[in-house]
């Protein structure tokens, strides 16, 4: 169980390490050096800048009459739980991994003029489910934020009432995480 685990991870390193690797190569500009955490060990093919979007920031509905017009990322969140992930893992907020004004401000720079934040759900997992004033709190600023750098947002919720992050990762409760963490009873009580 342990061996397919570590298996899966280091597959799906990999694999993110060549989707992030296309990505950067579509998305760079050559003219800005690479930060020193960011150099490449050849050099990236000339990238083809994206053309900026055809629909005002006030037209919405335009977006959903032509081609396709949203272009930007999906960004993550969840609760940190500072027994598994530590103070630097995912930031020492209740929300991680942080992020600044400056990461919207360059994902709009580059063209994109869309986020979908996939983070957790305003309500508590366990009873009595109340607001996590937290949680809202930090997904007030990322709209903020969002909102500031002229990009659109769409807000997924990963977890809530009943069910916790750690339903996406079920299969290594008691591995490399307590199972106390994983909550899905979503789909059983009423």
């Amino acid at each position: 169980m342990q061996r397919q685990a570590i298996y899966l991870a280091l597959t799906f390193v990999f694999v993110l390490t060549i989707a992030c690797n296309a990505a950067s190569d579509d998305w760079g500009d050559e003219s800005e050096s690479p930060s020193p955490t960011h150099q490449s060990a050849t050099a990236a093919p000339e990238a083809t800048p994206l053309p900026p979007p055809t629909v005002t920031s006030g037209d919405k509905w335009a977006l959903w009459d032509g081609p396709t017009q949203l272009r930007g990322a999906n960004i993550w969140q969840r609760v940190v739980v500072p027994d598994l992930d530590g103070r630097d893992f995912l930031g020492d907020d209740h929300v991680g991994p942080p992020y600044t004004q400056s990461d919207f401000d360059q994902l709009a720079a580059l063209g994109a003029n869309y986020v979908n934040i996939s983070g957790p759900g305003l309500f508590t997992e366990r009873p009595p489910y109340t607001l996590d004033e937290q949680v809202q709190a930090n997904l007030d600023h990322l709209l903020h934020m969002i909102a500031h750098a002229d990009m659109f947002a769409v807000i997924t919720f990963r977890t809530g009432p009943g069910r916790s992050d750690f339903t996406f990762y079920s299969e290594g409760a008691g591995d490399w995480f307590d199972e106390a963490l994983l909550i899905e009873w979503v789909w059983e009580e009423q």
